[in-house]
């Protein structure tokens, strides 16, 4: 009884290793060219090209200064660059997708992956498909193209399920197609020395309007009202307040709102300007509009009815590219001072 137990032990240790070995040969002999997702030197990328089964697509090309652009026009989100030449850089095989789940997998990345193609200069040197997350939420299906012959480029009927090491989650994501998602979101971005002047103008407070000049970047300010009446100040307020320029962004594009909507607000007087102008005399201004409150809840618990204006956030115009955005007070509200905010020794909170 003894000996046929230790020989069934042996029995299933022998099928299972014979399983193993059958498996990682089969693993094997997939052409190593169709599982080399990566790529090393992703210094060498100057294009990223993305497109998805809707047809929505989007171009990242790298300008000779090594600043990003969105399709050709806008400045791209640095952190989204750098999140996908990582994802790019640090792809890895988890493993091949099992020939139970092949079939269906590839039926699903034919109608529902984007497509991914990576150029250094003019040369196509990475294509492949990005599909789906798989069901435990750590991997993401993909397929690698064939591009050995850019003149008949074939796609492999061999999908892999991806992943990148010491990360917890699938990849789809990374791979977005709507531009504006791509698009920087900085609103003013000046070294103190660049800036000339900062005007802050307020619709209902005229009188509590001003206007901050630097002597041509010597870190020499003075602090007048729009009718050019200076103003006494405390000259740490004032820096401290020139500094804030230096990062100030918006938290996302207003491209959901119907273009009649945006129209009639932009024909609105604007609650607030604030225009920078920097030593070349170039002027950036941004006008801000209040935003009617959706949310049903007051403010605070004392009040009865909600505010009628959102009290988290504004619209904003900015010149140049005329962008209609959405900004925060968390943000913008330390910008939206009164000249009291430079003469008081304790000034008010930001």
């Amino acid at each position: 009884m003894k000996r046929n137990t230790i020989t069934l032990i042996i029995a299933i240790l022998i099928g299972g290793l014979t399983l193993w070995l059958i498996s990682r040969q089969s693993s094997s002999t997939i052409r190593a060219s169709l599982r080399d997702f990566a790529v090393s030197d992703t210094g060498a990328i100057t294009k990223i090209f993305l497109i998805d089964k809707a047809n929505k697509q989007v171009t990242l090309t790298r300008e000779t200064t090594g600043k990003w652009k969105v399709n050709g026009k806008y400045d791209a989100r640095p952190d989204g660059i750098k999140n996908i030449l990582v994802t790019i850089h640090d792809l890895s095989v988890r493993e091949p997708v099992g020939l139970n789940a092949k079939e269906n997998v590839i039926k699903k990345l034919a109608t529902g992956s984007t497509k991914c193609e990576i150029y250094a200069g003019a040369k196509l040197i990475k294509q492949y498909y990005v599909g789906n997350e798989t069901a435990d939420m750590m991997g993401t299906y993909m397929l690698l193209s064939d591009i050995s012959d850019v003149d008949e480029i074939v796609n492999s009927s061999e999908p892999f399920v991806m992943e990148i090491q010491g990360f917890n989650g699938y990849l789809t994501s990374r791979y977005f197609t709507n531009a504006s998602e791509w698009r920087d979101r900085t609103a003013f971005h000046y070294f103190v020395p660049e800036i000339h002047t900062i005007t802050i103008q307020h619709k209902d407070d005229i009188e509590n309007s001003f206007k901050i000049i630097q002597s041509a970047g010597k870190n020499v300010f003075s602090l007048q009202t729009i009718a050019g009446k200076k103003i006494p100040f405390d000259t740490i307020a004032v820096k401290q307040f020139v500094s804030y320029f230096g990062n100030i962004g918006f938290e996302n594009f207003a491209d959901k709102l119907p273009k009649d909507k945006i129209d009639s607000i932009i024909r609105s007087a604007p609650a607030h300007v604030i225009t920078v102008t920097d030593a070349a005399n170039r002027k950036t201004e941004l006008k801000l509009f209040l935003k009617k409150n959706e949310g049903s809840n007051p403010i605070d618990s004392t009040a009865t009815k909600p505010p009628p204006f959102d009290p988290d956030r504004m619209y904003a115009q900015i010149s140049g590219t005329g962008d209609f955005v959405i900004v925060q007070y968390y943000v913008f509200g330390k910008l939206l001072q009164t000249p009291s905010y430079f003469t008081s020794v304790k000034r008010p909170k930001e």
